[in-house]
């Protein structure tokens, strides 16, 4: 990676590999249209496919308990199905120490709130 920034993803339906196939080509394309060319390596993307759960858009603990802290905390809504999933496993590595304490992470949030009404029964 001559960048030297890691592409670190949370899964939320897909079995790691196939999604770090699929991250490695969006990072990639992403790196070629900012004039950027062979800035990722493929040993540079790590996915994790531990926060699916039960299945793609069924509750977990984790994700609840994600959805309700930053909106409490944050006033940050995230939807159910993939960014309370995947601020759920940002959660996880974050306290088994997986980022560096001095380390940015930059969390991509990509809407979806507006789902959490038909999930309000997993928040009572």
């Amino acid at each position: 990676n001559n960048s030297g920034i890691p592409v670190s993803g949370i899964n939320v339906s897909r079995k790691k590999q196939d999604q770090e196939n699929i991250v490695f080509e969006l990072a990639e394309l992403t790196a070629d249209k900012v004039g950027a060319p062979g800035a990722v390596s493929r040993s540079s993307v790590i996915c994790f496919d531990e926060y699916v759960g039960p299945g793609y858009s069924r509750p977990t603990e984790g994700m609840v308990e994600a959805v309700k802290l930053l909106a409490t905390t944050e006033a940050i809504l995230l939807d159910p199905v993939y960014t309370g999933k995947v601020m759920a496993g940002c959660i996880d590595l974050s306290r088994q120490g997986y980022f560096d304490s001095c380390e940015n992470v930059l969390f991509l949030h990509t809407g979806g709130s507006p789902a959490l009404y038909a999930y309000l029964e997993s928040f009572r």
